[in-house]
């Protein structure tokens, strides 16, 4: 059997963490709620991804995004909205996020990209400096 992915999930709403958590232990996936971003950052460290919301009171995705890079998290960080503006898939870009998704999202489409996601960093940890398969 292959290692389950820990997946950190940072949603302040309860019940679209409860439906992600589910989608994402169907699928294979092991997944951990944070509630916002000082449960996100002691909860980060061995996570394979995480998927945070942007739309967070106190601390917002883009904000979290840019503290868990700053504290030295490596694995793909995936950021959501349901109301992005044009300039938001740059601004998490910019932030530090390897991927923008737009809520409501495919169920089968997010989770192919969580998976993508970790097998790219897997790939770029394995052969640092080897640019990546289209």
């Amino acid at each position: 059997m292959s290692q389950r992915h820990r997946i950190l999930l940072v949603d302040d709403d309860p019940e679209i963490c409860d439906f992600l958590a589910t989608l994402l232990e169907l699928e294979g996936l092991q997944p951990q709620v944070a509630y916002g971003a000082d449960e996100a950052l002691r909860a980060a460290p061995g996570a394979a991804a995480a998927l945070i919301d942007v739309a967070m009171p106190e601390v917002d995705g883009l904000t979290l995004c840019r503290r868990l890079r700053d504290a030295g998290f490596q694995s793909p960080i995936l950021l959501t909205s349901a109301r992005p503006g044009p300039e938001l898939p740059l601004q998490a870009a910019h932030a530090g996020a390897d991927g923008f998704v737009r809520k409501p999202f495919d169920n089968a489409d997010l989770v192919s990209r969580l998976h993508r996601a970790i097998e790219d960093a897997a790939r770029r940890a394995r052969a640092p400096g080897t640019p990546l398969e289209p």
